[in-house]
């Protein structure tokens, strides 16, 4: 967590944007069963944004939702009050277990209270749809790679990916990325990006796998991904960040 926050900091610097009061601390550790509020800053920033009175807050969560199960359990009355929107794991009529998905089987807690809980959620599966969420070297060199010192940043990361030597893949000059969590994003500035339909929310089992139950609640579920749409906005974006300085060789 405190990687993490360090990490966000640095983006708004290279954004040149404070971060101050917009930055929070969130979970150091995960549930350790239903009840079991793990009280942080963010859980408590959730709370009061929540209440604020403004409309709706949507959640765009990109890994796992303690801090949001937290809140939710310490302001019960703030489910009507938010929208949650998270990419994990499979689609929910899929048969395949969901433990290779991180942002779902590191906090089953808080994971399975997101489906069984009623809160209004925007369900964005990962495998098969956010999976095509893929970049290529060639558009990180033509399109991302000296777009200021984000852009730069960014090209960085591809190029020293430190998941390739974990891997020990080759060729990775000629292999994609999946840029999976964009997706979040994608949805919220444009739902037409991210086709979704209404589905009963899935039961989360004890041996991590689907079922389906027809008089659960709905949820809102995608099942496809602009992708071109998406990217294009994404280039666009960072064109105007174009810095004048030589790019990074």
């Amino acid at each position: 967590m405190e990687l993490s926050y360090h990490e966000i900091c640095r983006i708004y610097r290279m954004l040149g944007i404070d971060h101050q009061d917009r930055v929070f601390r969130g979970a150091q550790r995960y549930m350790s069963g239903p009840d079991d509020i793990v009280r942080t800053e963010a859980a408590e920033v959730i709370v009061d944004l929540a209440k604020s009175g403004n409309g709706p807050l949507y959640i765009a969560a990109m890994g796992c939702v303690t801090n949001i199960a937290a809140a939710l359990l310490m302001a019960p009355d703030i489910i009507r009050d938010i929208v949650v929107v998270w990419t994990s794991a499979y689609p929910s009529h899929a048969p395949h277990s969901v433990r290779p998905s991180l942002n779902l089987v590191q906090d089953i807690q808080a994971s399975r209270l997101m489906f069984d809980s009623g809160v209004p959620l925007v369900y964005l599966p990962g495998y098969h749809v956010g999976a095509q969420l893929k970049i290529s070297r060639p558009e990180m060199e033509a399109h991302v790679r000296g777009r200021g010192p984000i852009g730069d940043c960014l090209w960085q990361l591809y190029d020293q990916n430190p998941l390739h030597r974990m891997f020990a893949l080759t060729g990775t000059e000629r292999r994609t990325w999946v840029i999976w969590d964009m997706i979040d994003i994608a949805w919220l500035i444009n739902p037409d990006w991210v086709p979704t339909f209404l589905t009963t929310s899935p039961i989360l089992t004890d041996d991590l796998h689907w079922r389906k139950d027809a008089g659960r609640h709905l949820i809102r579920e995608a099942h496809d991904v602009q992708r071109d749409e998406i990217f294009l906005h994404f280039y666009d974006k960072l064109a105007g960040l174009q810095d004048p300085r030589p790019r990074i060789r």
